[in-house]
């Protein structure tokens, strides 16, 4: 492992540390894996020392990383399983978004934005929330035990065209590409590792929402009326080649939807552009391998510099589209020190 790193593994009132006088495990391996579209965050510790005593199911675990900036937290969770071998102790744990899957609860809401169900969602799932998005007004909305509250959720995130995810302290976000997190730059021939790059232009360059109710020709009282014409409570946004985004236009291959809890013209035309944001905040796809950097966290944005001029990936990066972290993963080993894993 490099002389540069330290690392702080807390369980329980067991610690793992590259602090020989604080430490009372041997760290084999490190895998901390955080990343969007629900699947919240997951560690997996290898020791090397079976005779200890095993951690045991629900035991608090904090991991802590430093590659020469000092500490910092990457993640924060609960052990689930320990599986003892000859060699050594695995150890799994999960961060408390594991809890949202679990859930089954049914609740009604009248005349509220989506963030409000959203943290209503979690505080009943026991999950700490940090950023999250307004997203657009539900005027009647019912939360059912089936499909689960977590497939409810990302329903919302779809419509809103946001991400869920959490951190290295456990906090759960619910943001859009807009509401950026860090910035990160990378220099090609310092940091890197591996790249893997490619433009991925939408299939759809375009949508149309319809939703129901009569709220966008009859005012914000009548939401609940039928409407013989959708035109008042629709909402259309394109995306050009070059992937930009234009509200209000459709192109020549739209995605047609039919959304019952919109209800109004405004909350259609808000679904209609959050959706290809979204998806012009994923034009450009792939990989990147680096040096361990633990401040990385989805939704942090990342610069490559340094890269020749008449390397193929150049002109891709030149552009002005971002690299958008969506999983993040932290490795630490014997064999390779510290890595950082970052897929967009």
């Amino acid at each position: 492992m490099s002389d540069a790193l330290a690392y702080r593994i807390e369980i329980g009132r067991q610690t793992a540390s590259s602090d020989a006088a604080q430490s009372r495990r041997q760290l084999l391996s490190l895998l901390v894996r955080l990343g969007m579209d629900g699947a919240g965050g997951v560690c997996e510790l290898l020791f090397g020392d079976p005779e200890t005593t095993a951690p045991q199911a629900g035991e608090a675990l904090r991991v802590d990383l430093d590659a020469g900036n000092g500490l910092r937290k990457v993640f924060t969770g609960t052990v689930d399983t320990v599986r003892i071998d000859a060699g050594g102790q695995h150890v799994t744990a999960y961060d408390d978004l594991r809890k949202l899957a679990s859930l089954e609860t049914e609740a009604s809401y009248e005349n509220v934005d989506v963030d409000f169900v959203i943290k209503d969602v979690l505080q009943q799932a026991g999950v700490t929330t940090g950023r999250i998005t307004k997203g657009f007004n539900l005027p009647s909305y019912v939360l059912s035990r089936s499909p689960g509250a977590l497939r409810q959720v990302l329903d919302l995130a779809d419509w809103c065209g946001a991400d869920l995810f959490t951190d290295g302290e456990g906090k759960a976000h619910f943001v859009t590409p807009g509401e950026q997190g860090a910035a990160h730059g990378f220099e090609y021939t310092m940091n890197l590792l591996q790249i893997e790059i490619r433009a991925t232009p939408p299939i759809h360059d375009s949508v149309e929402i319809f939703g129901e109710g009569a709220a966008g020709s009859q005012g914000a009282d009548k939401f609940c009326w039928l409407a013989s014409d959708l035109a008042g409570v629709s909402g259309r946004a394109a995306i050009d080649p070059q992937g930009t985004v234009a509200v209000g236009q459709t192109g020549q291959r739209p995605r047609r939807l039919t959304l019952g809890v919109v209800r109004s013209g405004e909350a259609a035309q808000h679904v209609a552009e959050a959706q290809m944001r979204a998806l012009a905040s994923r034009w450009l796809r792939g990989r990147l391998e680096v040096i361990g950097r633990p401040g990385v966290m989805p939704g942090d944005r990342v610069r490559l510099v340094g890269i020749p001029p008449r390397h193929a990936a150049a002109e891709l990066l030149s552009g002005p589209h971002a690299l958008r972290v969506r999983q993040v993963s932290h490795v630490l080993s014997r064999r390779r020190g510290f890595v950082t894993r970052m897929e967009f």
